[in-house]
């Protein structure tokens, strides 16, 4: 179980029509809380991840925050790489992730249905406690309409950093 007590976006909507070229990012404050189950096999860890969130959205770029929930759900393989010349952890990682949301925002919508996104890359362990992933997303999103999706190829990179802080504690001797 994870939960991330704040965290601040800035997101631009795809542009599908010339119109849409000068709309202004919408920011975005969240928090979330994060359900993990993990199943390991001898070459592979599944991992369902189950997330809520709780999002204040300035749709109108009014300093007005609107706030809704979404929901989302993850289904995660990873296929850790063995070989002689690796003195670091490297993996191969796939993943489908669908998001749902409801709340005052997006109250008047006619979707309930918010994304999806399709992942394959690599994460490479940098040391114990830090990785990078490097990897492709083909993600796609309902408009407000209901009616219009929007299809992107993303290339993404994350750097992961797990349980800093304990690395900063003088371990105790008996």
């Amino acid at each position: 179980m994870a939960v991330s007590p704040f965290g601040y976006c800035i997101s631009w909507l795809l542009i599908a029509n010339p119109a849409e070229e000068e709309r202004e990012p919408i920011s975005e404050l969240r928090w979330a809380v994060r359900l993990y189950q993990e199943q390991r096999f001898r070459r592979a860890i599944y991992t369902n991840r189950y997330s809520l969130e709780q999002r204040w959205r300035d749709l109108a770029n009014n300093h007005v925050y609107q706030p809704n929930w979404r929901v989302r759900y993850q289904a995660r393989l990873e296929f850790p790489l063995k070989a002689s010349w690796l003195h670091l952890p490297l993996s191969l990682v796939v993943f489908d992730e669908v998001f749902i949301h409801f709340g005052k925002a997006v109250k008047n919508n006619p979707n309930v249905f918010d994304q999806n996104r399709i992942y394959a890359g690599f994460n490479y362990g940098l040391s114990k406690n830090v990785k990078f992933g490097l990897g492709y997303i083909y993600q796609i999103q309902q408009r407000n309409n209901g009616k219009e999706f929007d299809q992107a190829n993303v290339l993404f990179g994350v750097l992961t950093l797990d349980n800093v802080i304990s690395r900063f504690h003088a371990t105790r001797k008996p």
